[in-house]
């Protein structure tokens, strides 16, 4: 979901008051969201979430059969607090592991508002706290960093209209690699994550400003040509079918020569 879609969609800010439902494999949630207004169920694939912590979500008011009136999130941001009690909060639940509820408030107490720098940039002094060693505070710094880097592959991904599901199961495919490979080609997720097609790496690529006839894009053609093709059966394709084809696919000239340029290549 596009950052001007979000401005269309309805947004709400609250606290998550209780888990109903996560099916981590899917990110999809059920929660109760607590706000200034209103406590209502939300549901939909969000980042992972505990109990207490505050959230952005977007989207729109559905009913459901059975439960009633439900708010559907088609994005869901979880805030970073920077007061002494929201960070007790959101340290204590369980967000980053290796940290609970016990500790979560000692690392507050004892680092204040400048407990996340030092988890990024000095996590050794994590080990001052009595019951984090050395490599406990590793885990804990490891942690955190994965899960501020998820949030980056959120949010540029939701940039390309990518839906949460989808980046969720990207980021699991790639982990912390995630953005350079998909800077570097788009078109790799089309070849290593099941269920992104290459219209989906397309789409990411467009708005990336990779351009029609990228090197690159015409070979994800090809090799989408390919597969189309075994799919559908066929055992052999005449290289003059797979150039037009694939000039079809991406929407350039067949006369083009970067086709059978590329073609040529990866024989």
């Amino acid at each position: 979901m596009a950052l001007t879609e979000e401005k269309q969609l309805e947004k709400l800010t609250g606290t998550v008051e209780r888990i109903v439902f996560c099916d981590e494999s899917s990110g999809f949630t059920i929660f109760v969201l607590h706000t200034p207004a209103i406590s209502t169920v939300v549901r939909g694939t969000t980042p992972l979430l505990k109990e207490g912590v505050s959230v952005d979500v977007y989207g729109s008011w559905t009913t459901h059969p059975k439960f009633g009136k439900q708010f559907f999130a088609q994005n869901c941001t979880v805030l970073i607090p920077t007061s002494t009690d929201g960070l007790i909060k959101y340290f204590g639940s369980g967000m980053v592991k290796g940290i609970g509820k016990v500790y979560g408030e000692k690392l507050v107490r004892t680092f204040g508002g400048d407990l996340i720098r030092v988890i990024e940039e000095e996590p050794q002094r994590l080990s001052s706290i009595e019951g984090i060693g050395p490599k406990r505070a590793v885990q804990i710094m490891n942690a955190w960093q994965e899960q501020r880097e998820f949030g980056r592959v959120l949010m540029f991904l939701r940039e390309k209209d990518i839906s949460p599901a989808y980046a969720l199961r990207i980021y699991k495919h790639y982990k912390h690699a995630t953005l350079s490979v998909v800077q570097e080609n788009p078109y790799k997720i089309a070849e290593d994550v099941w269920g992104i097609g290459f219209a989906t790496a397309d789409s990411i690529a467009q708005k990336m400003g990779i351009a029609a006839d990228d090197p690159r894009r015409i070979s994800a053609g090809i090799l989408h040509t390919f597969t189309t093709a075994t799919s559908s059966g066929h055992l052999y394709i005449e290289a003059s079918d797979v150039i037009s084809k694939t000039a079809d696919i991406l929407a350039i000239p067949p006369t083009s020569n970067e086709i059978p340029r590329i073609l040529e290549i990866l024989k």
